[in-house]
């Protein structure tokens, strides 16, 4: 009996997801399409449903918490509004157990979404920016003023590098011991030769403990930093998956860069993808709170609910970006406020 009024509590769950997905899936993509109307006026229709198309899985991670929220809600205050609920109590099953296959359902759509960010956001946000990029003038292949460390912690700038061409005009090494520079490289030219190494022509070598100087047609310097790992993102943090942003965030750490920002989007992103989970604690006791089946509480209490989350969350986010906060506690604090808040409130249903 218990298997069968789990899916059948599952079941109901999973079509008022469904049809709020649509739903809200409808509307942006129907607003995508009037603004971006340009595109298929110069490109043709096809392109723009193709461009519309590439966004669809990023609007599905934004709106799965409060399709989530409304689904448990509304399921559970329509067992309310038809005693059903009150039949089950009867029986000695409580509220919290009942309820149980819609926490499952959140967690599937949890891993839906964690899911969705690392396959389905990159591979439609490519194709989107393939499609804008013929609207735009192509994107240079030089990079000006880059500044790294190499693999002995030296500082390295290129003034300018082309990475087509690998080769850069203009390079430096300042080799740095106990915080004070003890020597210093200038070439005007860089050359990658591969494996890490770098060539610098018609180097001036200067010793700057000993104030000596010492002029080079070449020199050869292993580096310990290959060209490909100086080809940083293009894209925005938004359009890598996370096992692209975990490798950029090591990438950057490594070149002496900071990476906060990047760390940050991937911490968020993870916290993001678990908020079907809290929505669905929060949306158990206000479900049962409204049994008169009041669709327009549901939506505008979730509403307000979603919009609370969402402004909590991007304070902490600006916290964590802006180093106010470690990014760890940034991404997860929001998630641990609004999971407590839900519990209690769960605490208060039998009585």
């Amino acid at each position: 009996m218990v298997k069968l009024l789990d899916r059948y509590v599952f079941l109901e769950g999973l079509k008022f997801l469904i049809l709020n997905l649509i739903t809200f899936l409808t509307i942006f993509a129907v607003i995508d399409f009037v603004s971006n109307i340009s595109v298929a006026s110069k490109l043709g229709i096809e392109k723009e449903l193709l461009l519309i198309a590439g966004k669809l899985p990023l609007y599905t991670v934004r709106v799965l918490p409060i399709a989530v929220l409304i689904s448990v809600m509304l399921t559970l205050s329509n067992f309310s509004s038809t005693s059903e609920l009150i039949a089950v109590r009867a029986l000695g099953i409580s509220t919290l157990r009942f309820s149980i296959p819609l926490i499952g359902l959140a967690v599937l759509s949890s891993l839906f979404s964690l899911a969705t960010q690392q396959f389905l956001i990159p591979k439609g946000l490519k194709t989107s920016l393939k499609i804008e990029k013929v609207l735009k003038p192509r994107r240079k292949t030089e990079a000006k003023g880059i500044w790294f460390k190499s693999k002995k912690g030296d500082f390295v700038f290129i003034k300018e590098l082309n990475l087509k061409e690998r080769e850069g005009e203009w390079g430096s090494l300042i080799e740095v011991k106990d915080f004070q520079p003890i020597e210093r490289i200038d070439g005007e030219k860089v050359i990658y030769l591969g494996g890490g190494i770098w060539e610098f022509k018609n180097v001036l070598k200067r010793n700057l403990t000993e104030i000596k100087t010492e002029t080079l047609p070449e020199l050869k310097l292993n580096l310990g930093v290959k060209l490909e790992e100086l080809k940083l993102p293009s894209l925005l943090p938004q359009e890598k998956s996370l096992t692209e942003l975990f490798v950029i965030v090591k990438q950057l750490e490594r070149l002496g860069y900071d990476a906060t920002q990047f760390r940050m989007e991937l911490l968020s992103r993870l916290a993001i993808s678990l908020y079907p989970i809290v929505v669905a604690i929060i949306g158990i006791p206000l479900g049962v709170y409204n049994p008169r089946n009041r669709k327009k509480y549901t939506v505008v209490l979730a509403g307000a609910i979603i919009v609370l989350m969402w402004i909590t969350t991007s304070f902490f986010i600006s916290l964590g970006k802006s180093g106010v906060l470690p990014p760890m506690y940034a991404a997860f604090a929001p998630l641990a406020l609004f999971t407590a808040v839900g519990l209690i409130m769960i605490g208060r249903i039998e009585s």
